[in-house]
């Protein structure tokens, strides 16, 4: 009572201290508005096409089933970056000391913690019983438990050059001309979840241009196709996963994904890099994760199970899933028909000929386990897993890829470890990949890569004063390092050929201001697909961002970013690199009128400048008007913007508001402008819809894409609607 009563006086007294700068952060906006520019990051940062929507559904799951303060999964909201390392040790030691939380208010008595942290975590957090010990009963599954249904349509309404009618001839003698399926894309999941503890589902996915129920393909196609021929849903999902039973810390069955350590032996899932980093580079695995998403790669399907005792957890994990991959057939000297696999799929296609040829054509299995200790301060971890593939793969010979994972087997294994101790943390890990395949190794010294089997890296985190910090991180990864469930911080997607240093700073230097920079210097040690020789290049950041009041934030940006990459000088002989540079500044203001209007402006500039002579620019303009009028059923968003981006190396990448768990960020370049209107509501209590139309406008051609994706007209328009269904 004692307790109580002083933690009351103490917040009352300090809300009168704070009361001339208070900002009421009672909603989801800060939390918003960090995803969003994270995910722009994370696009602007990739080579590859990206869906977000696994990182998203973190995000979403916590925020429709908060995670209680006083158990172990908060350290969940480490690796979604919503807290930093130093934030959740101190967090323990208040534990520690003066026992569970009894409201969230109290959370401000905790060093670290400010109103800008609080309205972060504020939407995924509650205060309650650790219920983690709890006996499970089926009364309490059936009563408490919750269920939800989610459907999704989603279509391009222009005609594209994919979807013109076809006859057999033109399909036999070329293959991959034209769509099999319709346009629309559709999505069905359904889940449950009891407390966090069991939860379960399944997903059902249909892309736009892959057959479905209604859809009529000939006699010749189908048998064409063979075994590949299917019509419905093309990708099937499910999981059943269950946490917290005694010594029986998690297990899955079905789809999941596994992040240990810094990501450089197993981080199966999406993880933001240097997006929005920062001074919060370190990555805390939170070991076995249901997936519940519709994506079609990178993902492990079978069962693991996660055993804990004392200071000791051990996670035995085993995955045995068809992937898509282009096989070739070939015959043997003893005149034996043979398989090898030229390149792996991973954009989970299967529209035409070819990408349904392609389907499920390699069984891929893993195996493997991760045993980790953790005593006080230190924590370290062992993990290693062996992967199969059905069919040997030998990829096309090019200038960078001889040091690519070829073959049929690859064992992988790495130690993590991290100290974390007052204003210190320190970790790391090292891994090795093991492939003696003799047509991996065809032409390469298996002497001379030896050394470049590794990989690893080191980083210190320091935080000299409560509203400064700053980590340090080294980086070398071996040019013959082979991973295919391998992402951890680096530049690109691939971990292997690459040595850096980066310092990230984070600072609060008055209140209600923040600045986020860091200097990332990087070089890869061999080949790579843009530069035929080794190269270097450095990325630099700096966000400063400012509440002005509780209705209005605002941030400044500026970004420069070179690298290397092949001369496209007609006149020269050979390939050689030259440098690039992109350099961009971002404004973005969000505020509010009254209590049912939300604005926000963004205007942002990009120039990209080559040694060829080459100058390029970009700019983006938009305005967004949210209505969400307190106590109703309803709301509406709104975006007008214009953009001029003559060339794709001065392309803009902006986030646009969508329908739940679906997100949209989107590559401009051209001249035109954008609009969108989304609209939400809620019927009843149980049943919500969503709809979004948007449209882009371009005034500088006539035809919008190319090949099977080209439209005959300067205006693009995309339609989604969504139906969810909570009981």
């Amino acid at each position: 009572m004692k307790r109580l009563v002083f933690i009351i006086l103490s917040f009352f007294a300090a809300s009168i201290a704070k009361a001339q700068i208070a900002i009421d952060t009672l909603n989801t906006e800060v939390l918003n508005q960090l995803l969003i520019e994270q995910i722009e990051r994370l696009a602007e940062d990739s080579d590859e096409d990206i869906d977000f929507e696994e990182l998203l559904e973190n995000y979403i799951f916590f925020s429709e089933n908060p995670i209680n303060i006083n158990s172990e999964d908060v350290m969940q909201l480490v690796e979604l970056r919503l807290l930093s390392v130093f934030q959740y040790e101190e967090l323990k030691r208040y534990r520690r000391y003066y026992g569970d939380f009894l409201f969230l208010e109290e959370l401000e008595m905790v060093e670290g913690f400010d109103e800008q942290t609080l309205a972060i975590i504020r939407p995924v957090v509650y205060v309650g019983k650790d219920q983690s010990k709890d006996k499970l009963t089926l009364n309490k599954m059936a009563r408490y438990g919750k269920h939800q249904i989610v459907g999704r349509y989603e279509q391009i309404l222009e005609k594209q050059q994919g979807y013109e009618p076809y006859d057999d001839s033109l399909l036999l003698a070329k293959p991959n001309s034209r769509y099999l399926g319709s346009p629309q894309k559709y999505q069905f999941k359904y889940t449950y979840n009891y407390r966090n503890r069991i939860r379960a589902g399944f997903v059902l996915k249909k892309d736009a241009g892959e057959l479905f129920f209604t859809d009529k393909v000939s006699d010749t196609i189908q048998a064409l196709l063979g075994k590949n021929y299917r019509k419905g849903f093309d990708f099937f999902g499910f999981h059943l996963y269950a946490k917290d039973l005694g010594i029986v810390k998690a297990a899955v069955l079905g789809d999941y994904q596994l992040a240990f350590g810094q990501g450089l032996t197993m981080w199966s899932g999406l993880s933001f890099g240097k997006a929005g980093a920062g001074s919060s580079v370190m990555k805390q695995g939170r070991g076995i994760i249901p997936k519940s998403s519709a994506s079609e790669y990178g993902f492990l399907r079978g069962a693991a199970v996660t055993l804990g005792g004392g200071p000791f957890r051990g996670t035995v994990f085993y995955s045995n899933r068809w992937i898509d991959a282009n096989v070739s057939v070939f015959d043997t000297i003893d005149n034996e028909v043979a398989e090898f696999v030229s390149s792996l799929q991973e954009t989970g296609y299967h529209r035409t000929i070819g990408e349904l040829q392609d389907r499920h054509a390699i069984r891929q299995q893993v195996i493997g386990g991760h045993l980790s200790y953790a005593m006080n301060h230190f924590e370290v971890g062992y993990t290693a897993h062996h992967t199969w593939l059905s069919a040997p793969l030998q990829l096309k010979p090019s200038h960078y890829n001889q040091f690519y994972f070829q073959g049929q087997k690859l064992t992988n294994q790495g130690i993590d470890f991290k100290y974390v101790k007052g204003k210190y943390a320190l970790f790391g890990e090292v891994a090795m990949s093991m492939n003696f395949d003799s047509t991996a190794l065809a032409g390469v010294s298996v002497g001379s890569t030896t050394l470049n089997r590794f990989a690893g890296l080191v980083a210190l985190t320091v935080k000299p004063a409560g509203y400064l910090n700053f980590t340090l991180m080294y980086r070398d990864f071996g040019r013959a390092y082979q991973n295919l469930f391998s992402n951890a911080f680096g530049e690109g997607s691939r971990n292997q050929g690459q040595r850096g240093i980066y310092l990230g700073v984070e600072a609060a230097p008055a209140p209600y201001w923040h600045i986020l920079a860091y200097a990332d210097q990087f070089q890869f040690t061999w080949l790579t697909s843009q530069a035929y020789a080794p190269s270097r290049g450095h990325d630099y950041y700096l966000r400063i961002s400012h509440s002005f009041n509780r209705r209005t934030h605002a941030y400044l940006q500026f970004r420069s970013k070179t690298k290397m990459k092949n001369s496209t000088d007609g006149f020269a002989f050979t390939h050689y690199p030259i440098s690039y540079t992109k350099n961009a500044v971002r404004f973005n203001i969000n505020y509010q009128m009254g209590s049912d209007f939300h604005f926000c402006n963004k205007a942002e500039y990009a120039h990209y400048h080559n040694d060829d002579g080459i100058n390029e620019h970009g700019y983006f303009l938009c305005q967004d008007v949210a209505y969400k009028p307190e106590n109703k059923p309803f709301s509406l968003t709104f975006r007008y913007a214009i953009f001029d981006a003559k060339d794709y190396n001065a392309r803009i990448y902006t986030y646009e508001s969508d329908i739940l768990y679906s997100f949209s960020v989107l590559t401009l370049y051209g001249k035109g402008m954008r609009v969108y209107l989304l609209g939400k509501v809620k019927l009843f209590n149980a049943l919500t819809l969503y709809a979004r139309i948007g449209r882009t406008i371009y005034s500088d051609r006539d035809q919008i894409g190319s090949g099977l994706t080209l439209i005959d007209g300067n205006h693009k328009t995309d339609l989604k609607v969504e139906a969810i269904w909570k009981l």
